[in-house]
């Protein structure tokens, strides 16, 4: 009797885990809203405030154009200064889902930050071709592929550094961002976490997305799949290096139709200089199993993508 009781709580126990990583929490968008004091940051704008969409995957199954406006929505609510779009819309989904770029552009207008909207491309955003970047000028968002451009809040310089995604156009930040402008508040947008180990010091916070927070994370263990060359170092959330700032979000979308533990989300973040009392050097590394598999397939894939260039 005992023993069927066991059965029937551990079969209803699986039953609402199913149940959260298929339908619950895919479904789920929160508002993600955190402090962060960061280096190189002028006093006169502290309370900065940056909304961070990454990873919409438009046209997969939880995200569709009604959801990326109900995104643009609770974006606006927090009235940012500035809106982030951290790669990628995806070309493809948005493609086969027949969605118009028109459509997609007028919807992406809904973005309202004080000091705009800006964008990067993603990995899934160059295939096919041009999709994305037409999207993004009908929009009139800025893409920043290799470039910059200056905000002046409070009438303060803040330099916005956009890279090129990291998969398929290999770059060495330093030589990306220059020295002209160190002692420049400087945010740096880089879909791909991994270019943040090579991050000049100088820059204030980059900004990433593409690791979805591992979709499926599990306690202790973490998760199985984080698409970047560190494992878990760079899965998710507000990391410190040496100093050096980053924040990954977590991201819209759901690609492999799962999330647990790891609810999709939007991340509203006040920016702060630094003091003596808030000075943190390094924060703890994310706990989680050393190895998944998405380590090993990323150089596979880099590898592949070269080669087709090569090729072509």
């Amino acid at each position: 009797m005992l023993m069927k009781k066991f059965l029937l709580i551990l079969f209803a126990f699986l039953i609402f885990i199913g149940l959260d990583m298929f339908v619950i929490e895919p479904n789920i968008l929160i508002v993600k809203n955190q402090k962060l004091y960061v280096p190189n940051w002028n006093k006169n704008i502290d309370g900065f405030k940056v909304a961070v969409v990454a990873d919409i995957h438009l046209g997969t199954k939880f995200v569709d154009i009604q959801k990326l406006e109900k995104i643009a929505n609770k974006v606006n609510k927090a009235q940012p200064d500035l809106v982030v779009l951290a790669g990628d819309l995806d070309a493809k989904s948005i493609t086969y889902k027949g969605y118009k770029k028109e459509d997609v552009a007028k919807t992406l207008k809904i973005f309202n930050g004080k000091f705009g909207t800006v964008a990067i491309m993603g990995n899934h955003d160059y295939d096919p071709p041009n999709v994305i970047p037409q999207i993004y000028k009908m929009a009139e968002i800025p893409l920043l592929e290799h470039e910059d451009l200056f905000i002046y809040p409070q009438k303060t310089p803040v330099r916005i550094v956009g890279f090129k995604d990291l998969w398929h156009y290999k770059s060495i930040p330093a030589n990306v961002i220059g020295t002209k402008y160190k002692n420049t508040p400087t945010i740096v947008l880089a879909h791909n976490p991994d270019s943040f180990a090579d991050m000049p010091k100088f820059v204030s916070l980059t900004l990433s997305g593409h690791t979805h927070g591992g979709e499926t994370v599990f306690p202790i263990i973490g998760s199985f799949d984080v698409p970047s060359e560190y494992g878990q170092r760079y899965r998710k959330g507000y990391i410190i290096e040496n100093n050096k700032h980053l924040y990954v979000s977590g991201g819209v979308a759901t690609t492999s139709r799962m999330r647990f533990l790891n609810p999709p989300e939007i991340a509203i973040l006040e920016l702060y200089s630094q003091d003596q009392n808030k000075k943190i050097c390094d924060t703890k590394p994310l706990k989680g199993i050393d190895k998944n598999y998405a380590p090993i397939l990323v150089p596979k894939l880099r590898n592949f993508i070269n080669k087709l260039k090569t090729d072509n």
